[in-house]
This record gives structure tokens, sequence and C-alpha cells, in this order.
């Protein structure tokens, strides 16, 4: 996708075009879906399968990690939004694929001056805002491409981040982790013939050397069957024009 559009409940400048519709076989999750997806995917299958509890690790480094013009890539219901106690004076933008999705993290994210962002972060972002920092929690595991893809995301990502700029996520992993419990097995086997999983070859080594060739500074550790990451001060290489 090559094209995208901002929503806000301001005036929307001329510099945005809607991108074409998304086709219904793309569509990952209904509405309905991501509001069982907090209380199924982030309080229990997070906890019991990947062994990564979202209130022990992933919220505390969401919080942690906000800056002021903030971008939140995949935000689905916009839990980890409105549990992090954002500043009214936080710039912050929402980016998915979707259009359901996308809607309805804009109405559940606890700011209704919230923009909204219709892009494909396998492609450059269609915009030229700058963000201090992004955050990217359970998405790249679901994102049906192959892990070179995945990874470069983060490339395409710091083209639009300040010289300072931080960027944080988590992905569950599908090699190089601890062998499934019967409960992660289950689930495990679900989501990839669901289509909902893409992750059978995603691994730690992989996505920490992309993080470490865009950014100079680089945090990650596994946690259950779940790559955390947090990287910052984006690598200017020979055609990235960075703005502090």
């Amino acid at each position: 996708m090559t094209s995208g559009s901002i929503t806000t409940s301001t005036t929307v400048t001329d510099d945005f075009q809607k991108p074409p519709s998304v086709p219904k076989e793309e569509v990952i999750y209904k509405p309905w879906d991501l509001l069982v997806y907090e209380i199924w995917v982030l309080g229990i299958v997070s906890t019991w399968a990947w062994g990564c509890s979202t209130s022990e690790y992933l919220l505390p480094q969401f919080r942690a990690n906000i800056g002021k013009n903030h971008l939140d890539i995949g935000s689905g219901t916009g839990y980890y939004l409105r549990r992090s106690e954002i500043p009214a004076s936080t710039l912050l933008t929402l980016l998915d694929l979707e259009r359901p999705a996308l809607d309805l993290g804009l109405q559940r994210c606890g700011r209704p001056d919230a923009r909204g962002l219709q892009a494909d972060i396998l492609q450059p972002l269609p915009v030229t805002d700058k963000f201090d920092s992004v955050s990217m929690y359970y998405l790249l595991h679901c994102i049906p491409a192959t892990v070179a893809e995945k990874c470069a995301v983060f490339k395409h990502i710091k083209r639009n981040m300040t010289r300072d700029g931080v960027i944080h996520g988590a992905s569950v992993l599908g090699k190089g982790v601890r062998n499934d419990n019967c409960f992660a097995a289950h689930v495990r086997r679900g989501v990839l013939k669901a289509g909902i999983f893409h992750n059978i070859d995603d691994n730690a080594y992989d996505f920490e050397h992309a993080l470490r060739v865009n950014f100079e500074e680089v945090e990650t550790r596994v946690v259950g069957s779940v790559f955390m990451f947090r990287a910052s001060n984006p690598k200017q290489n020979e055609g990235d024009l960075l703005d502090s």
C-alpha cells in the first residue's frame, strides 16, 4: 500500500489521501473479536500460554516509553493506550492496515483528539510526521510475511522517528523458545490454522539483528515465548532524513 489517510476530530489536510478499501480477505479481526481480545489474549493467553503477563511485563514497558508525539501501530482495542495515563499534551496517532480495527482503536483509546492512519507497515509510511516514540505490541506475529519482510518494518518506521526516538513492543515467537505447555500448544495450533498467527519462522536473533542494524541502542529479552524489545536513536543511513 503506498497511500494513507489521517482521521482526526479536526479538519484533515489535503496532503493525505484515503487508500483503496482493504479486501475482505485481508481483515483479520472484526470489532467484536477485538473486544474479546482484551480478556482472552491479553488476560489469559499471554500469561498462561505464552508465559508473559501483560500487567507484569508488557504494560510497564509501554508506560515507560511514551514520548510527546506517539505512534501506536496495531492498537487493537486501545488497551495499552487507555491504561497508560498518557498526558493530554502528548500527540497520539494510531496506525492499522484494517479500517474496522483502526476505527475501534480510535473509539476506545480514551483520546478523542487521536489521529488515525490507515497504512501498510510493510511499506514506507505515506506521511512525513516525525514521532519520538513508537509502539507495536503483539503485531508482528500476525503479519502474513516472511521474517525478512517483518524485519524491514524497523527500517521503514525509523524514517518517521526523531533522532532520539524510541520504538518498543513485543511479539510471540515461533522458533528458539521454550517448549509449549499443553494449553500453549493448543492455542498455537488454533491460531496458525485460523491464519491469525504467521510466526512459524519468527525468532529473536533475526529481530534483534534488524533492530541493531537500524538503531544505536537496543534492549531485548525473551519472556516465555515472547520477544520484548526497546530500541532508540535511529541510525542515519544514506537517504534517511531524520529531524531532531
